[in-house]
């Protein structure tokens, strides 16, 4: 099967260190080792990025890229759906999936013209994040985009419950939850580190993930506190560093298992008031390198972890994340039972590898029906 894969969010870059980039990597990894031909358009790519996986190409989607913008991308609206229509049918492309970004159409239209079907990757509700958390340019435009795509899109694979509701109330005809996964291969099973009780926390150092709950915990633990590595930088940077965090900055994802190989317990606390429709990365990253994992009770985490494979605490509740961690520090068994049940879970039910089969046959069907009409 060809599949093209169409990512039109400037700020993702192919070869990026973001989650965002990550993901986009691992699924169009994930598609062409079942067998999948696939074609990965991007906005924007990284200075160096890596040479793609076996089976995927990758080509910059003309127009304007990372620096453009909100007036910009929308006037070329027209050019890359014309352009998106001519490369997809030279290339012959069966489906397209695309990854939803804040004004862009483009790709539907395309799709829509070729008569092939279109599937969106719902990550987040862009129009709500955008207008929540930064400031939202072009509102309507934003809103009328992201409703036209999700409501004329042949299926919508959302990565957690609350985007399943979302996508439906955006009038979505065939959604599916498909949450995020993690690619075995990059975590071996290791056993538990030696040295000092380690936590870590990886990922961008925004408020919403929590960074100021962390801080708190630290402060609450004192001298009791045990080592803290972040992996990632942002904004909050400055607030763990004055609670002693190691921080290496952000680094390509490719560094970041020896990194949680070190440690002995996964941080993923969200904020009090952070959004309940994440599908963590590093969730998955650290049930596959064997962590302890202390995590918020959002739907995107209760449904990939319980009571056996991770402590999980109210969002943002410093004294709760500090009391988990204590616990954690004080008990290695604990420690080691919840990074083998961890594991285990993410072996049987979150790889790349059964996301990938699972999306593959979707495509299938659709394809199918597609022939039939």
């Amino acid at each position: 099967m060809r599949v093209a894969y169409l990512c039109a969010d400037p700020g993702i870059a192919y070869g990026g260190t973001k989650g965002a980039s990550t993901h986009m990597h691992e699924v169009v990894r994930a598609l062409a080792a079942q067998g999948a031909n696939v074609l990965l358009i991007v906005a924007h790519s990284a200075d160096s990025p890596p040479p793609p996986p076996d089976g995927v190409t990758v080509e910059a989607l003309p127009g304007p890229g990372k620096r453009s913008s909100v007036t910009e991308r929308l006037d070329a609206e027209d050019m890359r759906a014309r352009w998106l229509e001519r490369r997809l049918g030279a290339w012959g492309a069966h489906i397209l999936y695309e990854r939803l970004a804040l004004h862009a159409g483009a790709g539907g239209t395309a799709a829509r013209a070729m008569g092939i079907p279109h599937v969106v990757e719902l990550n987040a509700p862009l129009v709500h994040e955008a207008a929540t958390y930064r400031q939202l340019e072009e509102p309507e435009a934003a809103r009328r985009l992201e409703m036209a795509t999700l409501s004329g899109a042949s299926l919508v694979l959302a990565v957690s419950a609350p985007l399943v509701s979302h996508a439906r109330r955006c009038g979505a005809r065939k959604v599916v939850l498909m949450p995020n996964a993690v690619r075995l291969e990059r975590f071996p099973f290791l056993a538990p580190a030696e040295g000092p009780t380690t936590a870590v926390f990886a990922g961008t150092l925004r408020p919403w993930h929590g960074v100021d709950t962390i801080a708190s915990a630290w402060e609450r633990l004192g001298e009791h506190a045990p080592r803290l590595v972040v992996v990632g930088d942002g904004p909050g940077r400055a607030r763990l560093e004055t609670v002693g965090a190691e921080v290496t900055g952000a680094l390509p994802p490719e560094a970041v298992p020896d990194r949680l190989a070190s440690a002995h317990i996964g941080l993923a606390p969200y904020a009090p008031n952070s959004p309940s429709y994440f599908s963590p990365l590093k969730l998955f990253e650290y049930l596959a390198a064997g962590l302890a994992v202390v995590a918020a009770d959002l739907p995107g985490v209760s449904d990939i972890v319980d009571s056996e494979t991770a402590m999980l605490i109210p969002p943002g509740d410093g004294v709760a994340l500090a009391e988990a961690v204590q616990a954690l520090a004080a008990d290695p068994a604990r420690r080691a039972a919840l990074g083998r049940a961890g594991r285990a879970r993410v072996v049987a039910e979150h790889t790349w590898e059964r996301r990938a089969r699972d999306i593959l046959a979707h495509f299938e069907e659709l394809s199918a029906r597609a022939a039939y009409r």
